[in-house]
């Protein structure tokens, strides 16, 4: 067939309540070999070209078009350009099972279906099985539209209001089971966080403020797993090390941001640059070409040799400009890159200096518990105490004459005798002493 038979042919993509393949919401991957070159979506009414290259029947006629409305001669091939003036609609049928398998929503999922079918079976679904598709109503002197789920065997128009004894509010008949389950503003709910009864109409706004729902906390963004109760999130971010430098965190994305944006626009230049020179040195080939066929007359050798002279200078110029070019956006990219290699080392130092400083932190808490738990253990020590208090009363239910002997130096002289009258009496030793000079506080 060639390209005006094809033209001639009437479309039947665009016939009432066909379902549009290509915006349809894919739920399955599938392969680029599949995917149209001008829409770059999975074909659609796929028709083959001479050079053997497939495009949508609706992609290649717009193509078409408007190729011949600039040049009339000829169409190349979108993908390869090579000319052709013959097509064919008859392709591989693995080619077309294998775009009709392609899983897809239901293109009527926004209005609550949520069927996955194959690609080739989405319009059979839509015309014969989906509930949610619209259909006249079936009272004929109704003029709207009602979904197919909601048809009843009577025929009875149920688009009749009717109004909802909570809220006082006019409900259409076919809607009114699911307002007043589910929809209806005046019915109670229970918080699943605090267990608080509370109305329809207010859920929204009592979970916003509920102190038991569970909240992130604000730098997890920057890697804090935290989720605490909302009523406690203050005082968690009080003392959470990334909230504190968070600040420097969004001043460094900041920055590499617009680095990211700089080296972006950098290298759509540096493509255009390639293309632009491309383009003039297959410009240079072709007027080389056609001088030296213009010159046929001339000897061969000095047309040759003017023609190769004049391109040589020309490219060499063009070249030397486009290579500067190449070479000074090179460099920008270059000074980009080490510029962000700088600030993600610059971030890590940090992170690592404020890490340090909160262990440092924890060892002195620690250590601080550490002695106190000490104090602690020896205050509530039983056997201490209870040593002490049997050496206090033994001494105190002894006779005086008992404790004047105690006490009375030995009549023996010597150097010990006169350092205990030198000293006083001595105090005898008690069980608890060694008890309590081995504790140090």
């Amino acid at each position: 067939m060639d390209l005006k038979e094809f033209l001639a042919l009437e479309p039947n993509y665009d016939a009432e309540g066909q379902v549009d393949l290509r915006s349809l919401e894919l739920v399955s991957d599938y392969d680029s070999h599949l995917m149209c070159a001008i829409c770059h979506c999975a074909f659609v009414q796929p028709v083959r070209l001479q050079c053997d290259h497939v495009f949508c029947e609706k992609c290649l006629r717009s193509a078409i078009t408007s190729f011949r409305s600039a040049d009339p001669d000829g169409f190349p091939c979108p993908s390869c350009r090579t000319p052709t003036s013959h097509l064919s609609m008859s392709v591989p049928r693995l080619l077309i099972n294998m775009c009709d398998e392609i899983q897809v929503r239901c293109p009527l999922a926004t209005e609550g279906c949520e069927e996955v079918v194959p690609r080739g079976h989405v319009q059979s679904h839509v015309d014969k099985y989906c509930g949610y598709q619209l259909v006249p109503c079936p009272d004929e002197s109704c003029d709207k539209m009602t979904r197919k789920k909601d048809l009843q065997t009577g025929k009875r128009c149920r688009h009749d209001y009717w109004r909802c004894s909570r809220c006082e509010e006019d409900v259409m008949e076919q809607d009114y089971e699911e307002h007043d389950k589910e929809l209806c503003p005046s019915l109670e709910t229970v918080c699943i966080d605090c267990g608080t009864v509370v109305l329809q109409r207010a859920l929204k706004t009592h979970i916003e403020a509920c102190p038991e729902v569970l909240s992130s906390c604000a730098a997890s963004k920057y890697g804090c797993q935290v989720k605490i109760r909302r009523a406690e999130i203050t005082t968690h971010e009080q003392q959470c090390p990334l909230v504190a430098i968070g600040p420097y965190f969004e001043a460094q994305n900041t920055r590499l941001n617009s680095l990211e944006l700089t080296t972006r626009h950098l290298q759509q230049r540096n493509e255009i640059f390639e293309d632009g020179l491309a383009n003039i040195r297959s410009t240079l080939v072709e007027s080389s070409r056609i001088d030296s066929r213009r010159n046929d007359t001339a000897p061969a050798a000095d047309a040759e040799e003017s023609a190769d002279r004049s391109a040589n200078v020309f490219s060499s110029n063009a070249t030397t400009y486009l290579l500067s070019l190449h070479e000074s956006l090179r460099e920008e990219v270059n000074q980009m890159s080490h510029a962000l290699t700088d600030l993600d080392a610059r971030a890590s130092m940090s992170i690592m200096n404020e890490c340090l400083r909160i262990k440092e932190d924890m060892a002195h808490t620690n250590a601080a518990v550490n002695s106190v738990r000490m104090q602690v253990q020896w205050l509530m020590n039983p056997r201490l105490h209870g040593t002490r208090t049997g050496a206090m009363r033994t001494n105190g239910t002894s006779t005086p004459g008992e404790a004047r002997s105690q006490f009375t130096p030995s009549s023996t002289p010597g150097p010990s005798s006169a350092a205990g009258s030198s000293l006083g009496p001595l105090r005898p030793r008690r069980p608890s002493d060694t008890g309590r000079e081995g504790t140090k506080l």
